[in-house]
């Protein structure tokens, strides 16, 4: 019984984290979106991001400690088995250059994924490419990595994606998605991002499924973010 103990109070922490988050700030870039952006967080500052899927759901936070570096860390939960704790993240994602100013960027990510008994499952590595469009009211995000995952033996996928964010006003965005692993198992995913602090709190609302009848993922999502000017 003893044993437990932790994970019913990681799980415990978890959900307070995100019951607050959603709480105080209801205004929330919120990375629910498969295909990532040649971008990393406010320097010298932090963002904490989190949302709640039918499938899964995240709690993040990163940090950009210098120019063009974003490290970061959080906790998954299953969101079909009443929020258990399934796995935690360590990811780094590098972009030399600045998106807005120079109207694309390119860059590096890479993560690794531990279940709670610290077990080493998953390793990720990709390129994001992102390109302004449409008098830099638009962007495309455009990826492409593999991901090795721990089963019975190591499988090893590759994974592309391309994502627009078409810009409707100052605060509001069409966000949509399609990725594909292997080049076979493909899916899509859409919504609307809204933007009621620019430039420190948004919120992501969107949805999507998988080509193939049978699959359902990612299912509905709703996420959040925070992120703050630079704070030293």
């Amino acid at each position: 019984m003893k044993k437990n103990r932790p994970t019913k109070l990681l799980k415990s922490a978890v959900i307070l984290a995100t019951l607050l988050l959603v709480i105080f700030y209801q205004k929330a870039e919120a990375q629910q979106m498969f295909v990532d952006d040649a971008a990393v967080t406010t320097e010298r500052s932090f963002q904490i991001e989190t949302w709640y899927g039918s499938r899964e759901s995240w709690f993040l936070t990163a940090i950009s400690p210098v120019r063009g570096l974003e490290i970061g860390t959080g906790i998954g939960v299953d969101s079909r088995d009443g929020f258990d704790p399934t796995n935690w993240i360590l990811e780094a994602k590098f972009v030399p250059g600045d998106l807005e100013a120079t109207g694309s960027a390119i860059g590096l990510a890479a993560g690794a994924l531990y279940n709670f008994d610290g077990e080493f499952e998953e390793f990720f590595a990709y390129i994001p490419y992102s390109r302004m469009i449409l008098d830099d009211s638009s962007v495309l995000h455009f990826n492409v990595g593999f991901d090795a995952v721990r089963e019975d033996d190591w499988q090893y996928e590759l994974i592309t994606g391309l994502r627009g964010d078409f810009g409707i006003t100052d605060r509001f965005a069409l966000l949509a998605e399609v990725a594909a692993v292997n080049f076979g198992d493909a899916f899509y995913q859409g919504g609307l991002r809204i933007s009621l602090v620019p430039g420190l709190l948004e919120m992501d609302i969107t949805y999507g499924e998988g080509f193939r009848r049978q699959e359902t993922a990612p299912g509905f999502n709703i996420g959040i973010a925070f992120t703050p000017d630079r704070l030293w």
